[in-house]
């Protein structure tokens, strides 16, 4: 049939007509009045006991820390307050109380930006949020402590923890910034301070240790951290030098080449009296001096004062020399015009050479193994010598057994000549045929049944009575007996010489000139 709405269409048309209805219209605006009404007065349902009756809220008690703001921390530190939370009684929907916000919502702030040093009784402030209010608070005042700050500048001490490499030594610790630091403290603490130190670890360090950050820390007397310092800055930048193992000896100056006839040197002064050398142990525990400094004496023409420049290059084993270069100033002057003075050295030692195979020679006089040598030269270049500095050696070269008196050839300086007036260069030795090793049974004395007279003079020697008997002796005193072992002991480095000891010399002989 035409004209019916059919399907869905039908179900629209119903639904108008509901709507269009007045009677539905207003239950339904009812309806929702109803459920308005409900909600809104749902929570003034009462909860608990504590609820003031006519009024919407509810009171909740709760405990909030206290607040200290606006102190000027530049000038004071706060030390303590009576309290540091607080009880309050709040009110308000319960929703807002219990949902809406957090505990960080809820604070109690005292103002310090007006405090004085000492102690101070302020107010408590609640800060809460919008539409909370408080029923009660306590305690409502707060007493708060302030001390006022102190600065001091100290010294950074900087202690390496550890120990370097074996044979390495540690140099002194290089700290960046290298002005004091600063030390922030209440007055009363401040005195307290005794130093502000950091610490780097040089645990088995062959080379240079460098820390970027090292904290710092104020220690008290006692030796423990004092925790609230303020130090500025807080951290710096320490460089500990590891040094090698190295040895400090005299420079020695050695010279090679002549200088023209008529001069003579006046003075040689090196810039360095003493030179650092670095390596194993091993190898610098022989290194008594450094000689290999050579002073070319060639170049030097015509009298007068000059300045050379002589490299040093590091002896055998070692790994450097510091300093690397030297300056010396050389004086030159004519023969008859330098400044000329005498010197004694005392005991230089006397050496032997030249002994033949199967013989062994001792120094019988003089008995202290040396002689007292005096040399001619110019005071400045004297001042600088030592005994070291000259050999006396005597020649055994074709002597056969039995005592001799010999001469002594004295190698000296360049610039020094022997003062002969003064010096008596000769010694008397006894060569014997090399003892046959022997072995005597225990608590046996090796000298037992073997008795020797007393070593002949060199007249004795001349006149051929070297075979005197013992017998026809008088015998020695005990006394000369301990004092001739005393000298062959003295001597045991100078004067036992075996075949294969051989001195030669550069060096020029004595009286010899530049």
């Amino acid at each position: 049939m035409h004209g019916q709405p059919s399907g869905s269409g039908r179900g629209d048309v119903t639904m108008d007509k509901w709507f269009n209805n007045n009677t539905f219209a207003k239950i339904l605006a009812l309806a929702v009045s109803l459920l308005l009404w409900f909600m809104i007065h749902l929570d003034e349902v009462p909860t608990t006991p504590t609820i003031s009756t006519g009024i919407s809220s509810k009171i909740v008690e709760r405990t909030v820390p206290v607040q200290p703001y606006g102190l000027d921390s530049n000038a004071y530190v706060l030390t303590s307050l009576s309290t540091d939370e607080v009880r309050l009684e709040i009110k308000g929907q319960r929703s807002m109380l219990t949902s809406i916000f957090t505990n960080d919502d809820y604070k109690v702030l005292v103002d310090l930006s007006q405090v004085k040093d000492g102690s101070n009784t302020l107010p408590l402030v609640p800060d809460l949020p919008s539409g909370v209010e408080v029923v009660s608070m306590e305690p409502s005042m707060v007493t708060v402590n302030v001390e006022k700050l102190g600065t001091k500048a100290f010294n950074v001490n900087i202690v390496p923890e550890g120990a370097p490499s074996a044979g390495y030594s540690l140099g002194a610790p290089v700290v960046e910034p290298s002005s004091p630091v600063k030390v922030v403290l209440p007055e009363g603490q401040l005195e307290a301070v005794a130093k502000v130190q950091g610490s780097v670890s040089v645990k088995d360090a062959k080379e240079d240790v460098v820390q970027k950050k090292v904290k710092l820390q104020a220690y008290d007397a006692e030796g423990k951290v004092i925790d609230n310092a303020i130090i500025t800055p807080q951290t710096v930048e320490v460089r500990v030098p590891v040094n090698q193992p190295y040895t400090k000896v005299p420079l020695r100056i050695k010279y090679s080449g002549q200088l023209p006839d008529g001069l003579v040197l006046s003075k040689v002064e090196p810039n360095v009296k003493e030179v650092s050398i670095y390596g194993g142990e091993q190898a610098l525990a022989g290194i008594q001096s450094y000689d290999q400094a050579t002073l070319d004496l060639t170049q030097f023409t015509q009298s007068g004062t000059s300045t050379v420049n002589v490299d040093l290059t590091p002896p055998s084993g070692s790994e450097k020399i510091e300093p690397s270069s030297i300056q010396i100033q050389v004086t030159v002057s004519p023969y008859d015009e330098a400044e000329s003075t005498t010197k004694v050295f005392p005991n230089v030692p006397i050496k032997l050479s030249g002994v033949e195979n199967g013989l062994e020679a001792v120094l019988v006089s003089p008995k202290s193994g040396g002689l007292n040598i005096t040399l001619t030269g110019s005071p400045s270049m004297l001042e600088g010598l030592s005994g070291d500095d000259i050999q006396l050696t005597g020649d055994l070269s074709g002597l056969g057994a039995g005592t001799h008196e010999i001469k002594l050839e004295a190698d000296l300086p360049r610039f020094a000549k022997l003062d002969d007036a003064a010096n008596d260069l000769s010694a008397t030795v006894k060569i014997s045929e090399k003892a046959q090793d022997t072995t005597t049974s225990p608590g046996q004395d090796p000298n037992e049944g073997s008795q020797t007279g007393p070593d002949p003079t060199p007249a004795e020697v001349e006149n051929g009575q070297n075979n005197t008997d013992p017998a026809d002796e008088e015998p020695e005193s005990n006394t000369e007996h301990e004092d001739q072992g005393q000298q062959g002991n003295a001597a045991a480095n100078r004067g036992n010489v075996n075949n294969n000891a051989n001195n030669s010399n550069t060096e020029s002989k004595s009286g010899s000139n530049p």
